[in-house]
Protein backbone atom coordinates (compact mmCIF):
# COMPACT_ATOMS: atom_id res chain seq x y z
CA UNK A 1 0.00 0.00 0.00
CA UNK A 2 0.87 3.62 -0.52
CA UNK A 3 3.49 4.99 1.82
CA UNK A 4 1.59 8.07 1.42
CA UNK A 5 -0.41 7.07 4.28
CA UNK A 6 1.19 4.37 6.24
CA UNK A 7 5.20 4.04 5.13
CA UNK A 8 6.88 7.47 6.18
CA UNK A 9 10.46 6.00 6.01
CA UNK A 10 9.86 5.61 2.49
CA UNK A 11 10.83 8.17 -0.07
CA UNK A 12 8.17 8.53 -2.45
CA UNK A 13 6.94 11.49 -4.18
CA UNK A 14 3.17 12.93 -4.45
CA UNK A 15 2.96 12.15 -7.44
CA UNK A 16 4.10 8.40 -7.70
CA UNK A 17 1.69 7.74 -4.61
CA UNK A 18 -1.12 9.02 -6.21
CA UNK A 19 -0.60 7.27 -9.19
CA UNK A 20 -0.15 3.78 -6.72
CA UNK A 21 -3.44 4.52 -4.93
CA UNK A 22 -5.89 5.81 -8.58
CA UNK A 23 -4.28 2.02 -9.62
CA UNK A 24 -5.26 0.67 -6.30
CA UNK A 25 -8.78 1.99 -7.00
CA UNK A 26 -8.89 0.94 -10.18
CA UNK A 27 -7.73 -2.93 -9.17
CA UNK A 28 -10.71 -2.74 -6.39
CA UNK A 29 -13.37 -1.39 -9.05
CA UNK A 30 -12.10 -4.19 -11.35
CA UNK A 31 -12.91 -7.02 -8.44
CA UNK A 32 -16.55 -5.77 -8.11
CA UNK A 33 -20.20 -6.86 -9.96
CA UNK A 34 -21.05 -3.96 -12.34
CA UNK A 35 -23.50 -2.51 -9.61
CA UNK A 36 -21.62 -2.74 -6.90
CA UNK A 37 -19.16 -0.93 -8.78
CA UNK A 38 -21.39 1.86 -9.76
CA UNK A 39 -22.38 2.21 -6.51
CA UNK A 40 -19.29 3.15 -5.36
CA UNK A 41 -17.78 5.24 -8.39
CA UNK A 42 -20.73 7.23 -7.15
CA UNK A 43 -19.57 7.30 -3.32
CA UNK A 44 -16.30 8.74 -4.50
CA UNK A 45 -17.94 11.60 -6.54
CA UNK A 46 -19.32 13.11 -3.92
CA UNK A 47 -16.67 15.44 -2.99
CA UNK A 48 -17.24 16.81 -6.42
CA UNK A 49 -21.19 16.44 -6.24
CA UNK A 50 -21.13 18.45 -3.38
CA UNK A 51 -19.84 21.46 -5.25
CA UNK A 52 -22.85 22.11 -7.26
CA UNK A 53 -25.21 22.68 -5.33
CA UNK A 54 -28.10 22.05 -2.70
CA UNK A 55 -30.32 19.20 -4.61
CA UNK A 56 -27.20 17.07 -6.18
CA UNK A 57 -25.90 17.48 -2.70
CA UNK A 58 -28.81 15.99 -0.44
CA UNK A 59 -29.82 13.41 -3.97
CA UNK A 60 -25.97 12.16 -2.88
CA UNK A 61 -26.55 11.69 0.98
CA UNK A 62 -29.68 10.23 0.17
CA UNK A 63 -29.54 7.75 -2.37
CA UNK A 64 -26.67 5.90 -0.76
CA UNK A 65 -28.75 5.84 2.66
CA UNK A 66 -32.05 4.71 1.08
CA UNK A 67 -29.48 1.80 -0.79
CA UNK A 68 -27.78 0.61 2.09
CA UNK A 69 -30.75 -0.06 3.96
CA UNK A 70 -32.75 -2.09 0.91
CA UNK A 71 -29.45 -3.65 0.08
CA UNK A 72 -29.15 -4.82 3.86
CA UNK A 73 -32.39 -5.84 4.21
CA UNK A 74 -32.13 -7.77 1.03
CA UNK A 75 -28.78 -9.31 2.04
CA UNK A 76 -29.67 -10.02 5.38
CA UNK A 77 -27.06 -8.13 6.20
CA UNK A 78 -27.55 -6.75 9.71
CA UNK A 79 -24.05 -7.02 11.50
CA UNK A 80 -23.55 -3.16 11.84
CA UNK A 81 -26.73 -2.54 14.25
CA UNK A 82 -23.98 -4.29 16.89
CA UNK A 83 -22.01 -1.34 16.83
CA UNK A 84 -22.20 1.02 19.56
CA UNK A 85 -22.00 3.64 17.32
CA UNK A 86 -24.76 2.83 15.12
CA UNK A 87 -27.22 1.47 18.20
CA UNK A 88 -26.40 5.30 19.67
CA UNK A 89 -27.83 6.77 16.22
CA UNK A 90 -30.81 4.43 16.21
CA UNK A 91 -31.88 5.51 20.11
CA UNK A 92 -31.58 9.47 19.05
CA UNK A 93 -33.09 9.17 16.60
CA UNK A 94 -36.10 6.86 18.58
CA UNK A 95 -35.99 10.08 20.92
CA UNK A 96 -36.40 12.17 18.06
CA UNK A 97 -39.32 10.80 16.90
CA UNK A 98 -41.51 10.59 20.43
CA UNK A 99 -40.33 14.38 20.66
CA UNK A 100 -41.87 15.52 17.43
CA UNK A 101 -44.76 13.68 18.58
CA UNK A 102 -45.19 15.84 21.82
CA UNK A 103 -44.42 18.93 19.85
CA UNK A 104 -47.03 21.54 18.99
CA UNK A 105 -46.06 20.89 15.68
CA UNK A 106 -46.48 17.56 14.97
CA UNK A 107 -46.30 16.44 11.64
CA UNK A 108 -43.49 19.21 10.39
CA UNK A 109 -41.25 17.76 13.19
CA UNK A 110 -41.86 14.04 12.66
CA UNK A 111 -41.14 14.79 8.98
CA UNK A 112 -37.89 16.43 9.45
CA UNK A 113 -37.14 13.64 12.57
CA UNK A 114 -37.48 10.86 10.20
CA UNK A 115 -35.67 12.57 6.91
CA UNK A 116 -32.61 13.69 9.28
CA UNK A 117 -32.11 10.36 9.92
CA UNK A 118 -30.32 9.78 6.24
CA UNK A 119 -27.34 11.45 7.41
CA UNK A 120 -26.18 8.70 10.27
CA UNK A 121 -27.47 6.41 7.16
CA UNK A 122 -24.84 7.77 4.84
CA UNK A 123 -22.18 7.22 7.67
CA UNK A 124 -23.20 3.82 7.84
CA UNK A 125 -23.33 3.17 4.53
CA UNK A 126 -19.95 4.22 3.87
CA UNK A 127 -18.19 2.28 6.51
CA UNK A 128 -19.87 -0.61 6.38
CA UNK A 129 -20.56 -1.20 2.57
CA UNK A 130 -18.59 1.46 -0.05
CA UNK A 131 -15.47 2.23 2.30
CA UNK A 132 -14.31 -1.11 3.80
CA UNK A 133 -11.73 -1.39 1.27
CA UNK A 134 -8.89 0.86 2.47
CA UNK A 135 -8.00 1.46 -1.34
CA UNK A 136 -10.91 3.02 -1.79
CA UNK A 137 -10.80 5.06 1.18
CA UNK A 138 -7.49 6.41 0.05
CA UNK A 139 -9.11 7.52 -2.78
CA UNK A 140 -11.86 9.06 -1.60
CA UNK A 141 -9.25 11.60 0.13
CA UNK A 142 -7.52 11.82 -2.95
CA UNK A 143 -10.83 12.70 -4.35
CA UNK A 144 -12.01 15.48 -1.38
CA UNK A 145 -8.51 16.89 -1.61
CA UNK A 146 -8.32 17.85 -5.22
CA UNK A 147 -12.35 19.18 -4.97
CA UNK A 148 -11.06 20.69 -1.94
CA UNK A 149 -8.49 22.45 -4.21
CA UNK A 150 -11.56 23.07 -6.97
CA UNK A 151 -13.18 25.39 -4.53
CA UNK A 152 -9.82 27.09 -3.72
CA UNK A 153 -9.83 27.97 -7.54
CA UNK A 154 -13.78 29.14 -7.07
CA UNK A 155 -12.73 31.57 -4.60
CA UNK A 156 -10.02 32.87 -6.24
CA UNK A 157 -12.39 33.89 -8.77
CA UNK A 158 -14.72 35.46 -6.60
CA UNK A 159 -11.97 37.46 -5.06
CA UNK A 160 -10.49 38.93 -8.68
CA UNK A 161 -13.98 39.47 -10.15
CA UNK A 162 -16.34 39.75 -7.56
CA UNK A 163 -14.45 40.76 -4.49
CA UNK A 164 -16.33 40.07 -0.63
CA UNK A 165 -19.91 40.82 -0.03
CA UNK A 166 -20.66 43.64 2.13
CA UNK A 167 -20.30 41.29 5.42
CA UNK A 168 -17.17 40.54 4.34
CA UNK A 169 -17.88 36.76 3.24
CA UNK A 170 -17.63 34.99 0.05
CA UNK A 171 -19.86 33.38 -1.41
CA UNK A 172 -20.50 32.99 -5.42
CA UNK A 173 -21.59 31.51 -7.21
CA UNK A 174 -23.50 29.86 -4.25
CA UNK A 175 -25.99 32.23 -3.14
CA UNK A 176 -26.80 31.83 0.68
CA UNK A 177 -23.95 28.50 1.15
CA UNK A 178 -20.54 30.27 2.77
CA UNK A 179 -17.89 28.26 1.29
CA UNK A 180 -15.96 27.96 4.28
CA UNK A 181 -18.33 25.48 5.19
CA UNK A 182 -16.98 23.56 2.71
CA UNK A 183 -13.36 23.78 3.19
CA UNK A 184 -14.02 23.44 7.03
CA UNK A 185 -16.20 20.11 6.53
CA UNK A 186 -15.85 18.38 3.38
CA UNK A 187 -12.28 18.99 3.26
CA UNK A 188 -11.21 18.50 6.91
CA UNK A 189 -10.19 15.26 6.42
CA UNK A 190 -8.13 15.65 3.11
CA UNK A 191 -6.57 19.03 5.11
CA UNK A 192 -5.72 17.48 8.44
CA UNK A 193 -3.53 14.60 6.71
CA UNK A 194 -1.78 17.10 4.52
CA UNK A 195 -1.17 18.64 8.06
CA UNK A 196 0.13 15.48 9.40
CA UNK A 197 2.38 14.49 6.14
CA UNK A 198 3.97 17.98 6.31
CA UNK A 199 5.00 17.79 9.71
CA UNK A 200 6.27 13.83 9.70
CA UNK A 201 6.71 12.26 6.22
CA UNK A 202 10.13 12.46 4.22
CA UNK A 203 10.77 15.31 2.61
CA UNK A 204 9.61 14.63 -1.24
CA UNK A 205 5.91 14.24 0.54
CA UNK A 206 5.75 17.08 3.33
CA UNK A 207 6.99 20.38 0.98
CA UNK A 208 4.13 19.57 -1.14
CA UNK A 209 1.62 18.53 1.85
CA UNK A 210 2.89 21.94 3.49
CA UNK A 211 2.45 24.17 0.29
CA UNK A 212 -1.67 22.78 -0.41
CA UNK A 213 -2.22 22.99 3.49
CA UNK A 214 -1.47 26.50 3.54
CA UNK A 215 -2.96 27.34 0.21
CA UNK A 216 -6.74 25.63 1.97
CA UNK A 217 -6.12 27.31 5.39
CA UNK A 218 -5.52 30.75 3.88
CA UNK A 219 -8.51 30.25 1.66
CA UNK A 220 -10.79 29.36 4.54
CA UNK A 221 -9.46 32.78 6.26
CA UNK A 222 -10.54 34.66 3.12
CA UNK A 223 -14.29 33.00 3.31
CA UNK A 224 -14.37 35.68 5.98
CA UNK A 225 -16.07 32.23 7.95
CA UNK A 226 -14.24 33.08 11.76
CA UNK A 227 -15.55 29.19 12.98
CA UNK A 228 -15.09 27.14 10.46
CA UNK A 229 -11.27 28.92 10.22
CA UNK A 230 -10.80 28.41 13.64
CA UNK A 231 -12.33 25.02 13.03
CA UNK A 232 -9.38 24.29 10.44
CA UNK A 233 -6.75 26.43 12.00
CA UNK A 234 -7.38 24.17 15.75
CA UNK A 235 -7.41 21.26 14.02
CA UNK A 236 -4.47 21.44 12.15
CA UNK A 237 -2.50 21.92 14.78
CA UNK A 238 -3.60 19.23 16.66
CA UNK A 239 -3.11 16.98 13.58
CA UNK A 240 0.40 17.89 13.13
CA UNK A 241 0.97 16.22 16.46
CA UNK A 242 -1.04 13.19 16.39
CA UNK A 243 1.75 10.96 13.16
CA UNK A 244 5.22 11.02 14.05
CA UNK A 245 5.59 14.87 14.13
CA UNK A 246 9.30 16.51 13.56
CA UNK A 247 9.14 19.48 16.01
CA UNK A 248 11.00 21.90 14.04
CA UNK A 249 8.96 21.03 11.06
CA UNK A 250 5.77 21.53 13.08
CA UNK A 251 7.11 24.85 14.89
CA UNK A 252 7.96 26.26 11.01
CA UNK A 253 4.67 25.31 9.63
CA UNK A 254 3.07 26.89 12.93
CA UNK A 255 4.97 29.76 12.05
CA UNK A 256 4.55 30.44 8.47
CA UNK A 257 1.09 30.19 9.10
CA UNK A 258 0.31 32.55 11.72
CA UNK A 259 2.69 34.71 9.37
CA UNK A 260 0.56 34.57 6.62
CA UNK A 261 -3.22 35.66 8.78
CA UNK A 262 -0.74 38.16 10.09
CA UNK A 263 -0.16 39.46 6.19
CA UNK A 264 -3.50 38.79 5.38
CA UNK A 265 -5.05 40.80 7.89
CA UNK A 266 -2.55 43.76 7.41
CA UNK A 267 -3.01 43.83 3.75
CA UNK A 268 -6.83 44.10 4.60
CA UNK A 269 -8.66 46.15 7.21
CA UNK A 270 -12.03 44.53 6.62
CA UNK A 271 -11.28 40.99 7.12
CA UNK A 272 -9.30 41.77 10.29
CA UNK A 273 -12.13 43.83 11.39
CA UNK A 274 -14.64 40.75 10.87
CA UNK A 275 -12.27 38.13 12.23
CA UNK A 276 -10.68 40.31 15.26
CA UNK A 277 -13.06 43.51 16.24
CA UNK A 278 -16.25 41.71 15.42
CA UNK A 279 -15.73 38.58 16.66
CA UNK A 280 -15.24 39.66 20.12
CA UNK A 281 -18.19 41.73 19.81
CA UNK A 282 -20.42 39.03 18.62
CA UNK A 283 -18.80 36.59 21.37
CA UNK A 284 -22.70 34.77 23.27
CA UNK A 285 -21.14 36.30 26.50
CA UNK A 286 -22.01 39.40 25.48
CA UNK A 287 -26.20 40.33 25.37
CA UNK A 288 -26.16 42.41 22.70
CA UNK A 289 -23.85 39.49 20.52
CA UNK A 290 -26.15 38.36 18.14
CA UNK A 291 -24.88 34.45 18.88
CA UNK A 292 -26.35 35.25 22.06
CA UNK A 293 -29.84 36.50 20.70
CA UNK A 294 -29.78 33.57 18.57
CA UNK A 295 -28.82 30.71 21.39
CA UNK A 296 -31.14 32.13 23.84
CA UNK A 297 -34.37 31.34 22.74
CA UNK A 298 -33.01 27.69 22.41
CA UNK A 299 -32.71 27.75 26.13
CA UNK A 300 -35.61 29.15 26.49
CA UNK A 301 -37.26 26.75 24.21
CA UNK A 302 -35.84 23.89 26.78
CA UNK A 303 -37.06 25.46 29.75
CA UNK A 304 -40.20 25.37 28.56
CA UNK A 305 -40.06 21.62 27.74
CA UNK A 306 -37.35 20.18 29.29
CA UNK A 307 -38.25 16.92 29.09
CA UNK A 308 -38.95 16.21 25.62
CA UNK A 309 -38.16 19.65 23.91
CA UNK A 310 -40.61 21.71 21.26
CA UNK A 311 -40.20 19.12 18.87
CA UNK A 312 -37.44 18.06 16.64
CA UNK A 313 -36.07 20.79 13.76
CA UNK A 314 -39.66 22.53 14.89
CA UNK A 315 -37.63 25.78 16.56
CA UNK A 316 -37.67 27.67 13.27
CA UNK A 317 -41.60 27.54 13.51
CA UNK A 318 -42.38 28.18 16.87
CA UNK A 319 -39.53 30.70 17.91
CA UNK A 320 -41.70 33.24 17.78
CA UNK A 321 -44.08 31.53 19.79
CA UNK A 322 -40.75 31.17 22.27
CA UNK A 323 -39.83 34.57 22.67
CA UNK A 324 -42.52 36.39 22.38
CA UNK A 325 -42.06 37.59 25.70
CA UNK A 326 -38.46 38.56 25.51
CA UNK A 327 -38.63 41.23 22.46
CA UNK A 328 -34.36 41.90 22.82
CA UNK A 329 -34.01 38.59 21.80
CA UNK A 330 -34.30 37.65 17.42
CA UNK A 331 -35.67 34.45 15.58
CA UNK A 332 -33.25 32.00 13.82
CA UNK A 333 -33.38 29.14 12.10
CA UNK A 334 -31.75 27.62 14.81
CA UNK A 335 -29.76 28.01 17.96
CA UNK A 336 -26.23 28.02 16.72
CA UNK A 337 -25.07 25.20 19.30
CA UNK A 338 -25.92 21.66 18.46
CA UNK A 339 -26.28 20.72 22.27
CA UNK A 340 -28.29 23.96 22.92
CA UNK A 341 -30.52 22.98 19.66
CA UNK A 342 -30.94 19.59 20.98
CA UNK A 343 -31.72 20.48 24.46
CA UNK A 344 -34.37 22.69 22.67
CA UNK A 345 -35.82 20.85 20.36
CA UNK A 346 -35.52 16.82 22.00
CA UNK A 347 -35.19 17.81 26.02
CA UNK A 348 -32.76 16.63 28.21
CA UNK A 349 -33.50 12.97 26.59
CA UNK A 350 -32.36 14.04 23.55
CA UNK A 351 -29.95 15.82 24.97
CA UNK A 352 -28.44 12.84 26.75
CA UNK A 353 -28.59 10.20 24.16
CA UNK A 354 -27.47 12.47 20.98
CA UNK A 355 -24.27 13.95 23.21
CA UNK A 356 -24.30 9.61 23.60
CA UNK A 357 -24.28 9.43 19.94
CA UNK A 358 -21.76 11.97 18.61
CA UNK A 359 -19.17 11.10 21.24
CA UNK A 360 -19.43 7.72 20.24
CA UNK A 361 -18.29 8.93 16.55
CA UNK A 362 -15.30 10.65 18.43
CA UNK A 363 -14.62 7.27 20.19
CA UNK A 364 -14.85 4.95 17.23
CA UNK A 365 -12.39 7.03 15.08
CA UNK A 366 -9.89 7.51 18.14
CA UNK A 367 -10.21 3.45 18.07
CA UNK A 368 -8.77 3.74 14.90
CA UNK A 369 -5.79 5.27 15.75
CA UNK A 370 -5.11 3.12 18.41
CA UNK A 371 -5.50 -0.09 16.01
CA UNK A 372 -2.85 1.26 13.65
CA UNK A 373 -0.98 4.07 14.96
CA UNK A 374 1.49 3.53 12.04
CA UNK A 375 -0.93 5.00 8.95
CA UNK A 376 -2.02 8.67 8.83
CA UNK A 377 -5.57 9.04 8.44
CA UNK A 378 -5.82 6.58 11.05
CA UNK A 379 -3.94 8.41 13.47
CA UNK A 380 -5.96 11.79 12.92
CA UNK A 381 -9.70 10.58 11.67
CA UNK A 382 -11.14 11.18 15.31
CA UNK A 383 -9.70 14.97 14.77
CA UNK A 384 -12.58 15.38 12.29
CA UNK A 385 -15.94 14.38 14.77
CA UNK A 386 -13.81 16.02 17.35
CA UNK A 387 -13.69 19.48 16.16
CA UNK A 388 -17.00 19.53 14.59
CA UNK A 389 -18.80 18.33 17.29
CA UNK A 390 -17.19 20.37 19.75
CA UNK A 391 -19.49 21.47 22.34
CA UNK A 392 -19.29 25.34 22.83
CA UNK A 393 -18.70 26.25 19.30
CA UNK A 394 -21.15 27.97 17.20
CA UNK A 395 -22.60 25.47 14.85
CA UNK A 396 -24.57 25.26 12.03
CA UNK A 397 -28.40 23.44 12.16
CA UNK A 398 -27.66 19.89 13.66
CA UNK A 399 -31.23 18.76 12.09
CA UNK A 400 -30.73 21.01 9.17
CA UNK A 401 -30.11 19.65 5.27
CA UNK A 402 -26.88 21.60 3.51
CA UNK A 403 -24.61 21.93 5.90
CA UNK A 404 -25.50 18.73 7.21
CA UNK A 405 -24.41 17.39 3.85
CA UNK A 406 -20.92 19.05 4.53
CA UNK A 407 -21.10 17.70 7.69
CA UNK A 408 -21.95 13.88 7.59
CA UNK A 409 -19.13 13.60 4.48
CA UNK A 410 -16.42 14.37 6.41
CA UNK A 411 -17.79 12.67 9.61
CA UNK A 412 -18.65 9.37 7.07
CA UNK A 413 -14.88 9.19 6.26
CA UNK A 414 -13.34 9.38 9.18
CA UNK A 415 -15.39 6.90 10.81
CA UNK A 416 -13.95 4.84 7.74
CA UNK A 417 -10.48 5.03 9.26
CA UNK A 418 -11.45 2.13 11.50
CA UNK A 419 -11.26 -0.09 8.68
CA UNK A 420 -7.58 0.35 7.85
CA UNK A 421 -6.28 -2.41 9.71
CA UNK A 422 -2.27 -3.24 9.31
CA UNK A 423 -1.93 -6.21 7.26
CA UNK A 424 -5.92 -6.14 5.86
CA UNK A 425 -6.74 -4.80 2.48
CA UNK A 426 -10.80 -5.52 2.77
CA UNK A 427 -12.80 -6.36 5.87
CA UNK A 428 -15.50 -7.59 3.83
Amino acid sequence: MSSLFSKPNEALSIKDATTKIYKDCIEVLSELSISERLWRIFWLAGPFILLIERSPADAWVSLIGLAFIVRSIRLKQGKFLSVFWVRTAFVFWFVCLISALFSDVPYYAFIEAIIWFRFPLFAMASVFWLGTDKRLIYMMLITTGVAMLIMCGILAAEIYFVGHQPNGRLSWPYGDLTSGNYLAKVGLPAFLVMVALAVGARSKIASVAALLSLITLIFSLLTGERINFLIRACAGMLAGLMWRPKWRRYCLLVIVEILAVVILFKSSPQLSERFVTSFIDQLPTHVDSPYYKSMMPGIIAFQKAPILGVGTAAFRELCPEIIENRPELKCHPHPHNFYIQMAGETGIIGLITGTVFLFSIITTCYLARKQNPDNVFAAIAFIVPFSLFWPIASSGDFFGQWNNCFTWSAVALSLCATNILPEKTNIN
